[in-house]
């Protein structure tokens, strides 16, 4: 159903029936979740970006601490963190952060 309402908004936008506000509107709340990233994953991703935990909270708004407790398991990264962690993964660093 959320792929149709999806593919029917992007017809009704491409001949002008909705504005491109409205259609950012149905894509965000057509987006599904991210899937949660397990701690070593996070841990390896600082690893691989060779860079030090401090550097890597700052970049993500958040704290060392936080970032720490994330690697260890006792608290797992929400919301935009959490995409932009897996964009990151996914693309690597330099992608994100020229």
């Amino acid at each position: 159903m959320v792929t149709r309402i999806l593919r029917e908004g992007r017809d009704w936008h491409a001949i002008g029936i909705i504005s491109d506000e409205r259609m950012r509107l149905y894509e965000r709340a057509c987006m599904s979740p991210p899937e949660p990233l397990l701690p070593a994953d996070i841990r390896i991703l600082r690893e691989q970006s060779d860079l030090d935990v401090y550097i890597l909270a700052r970049i993500f708004n958040t704290t060392a601490r936080q970032l720490r407790r994330w690697e260890q398991g006792f608290g797992r990264p929400k919301g935009s963190e959490l995409r932009l962690l897996r964009m990151v993964r996914d693309r690597g660093i330099e992608s994100v952060f020229p």
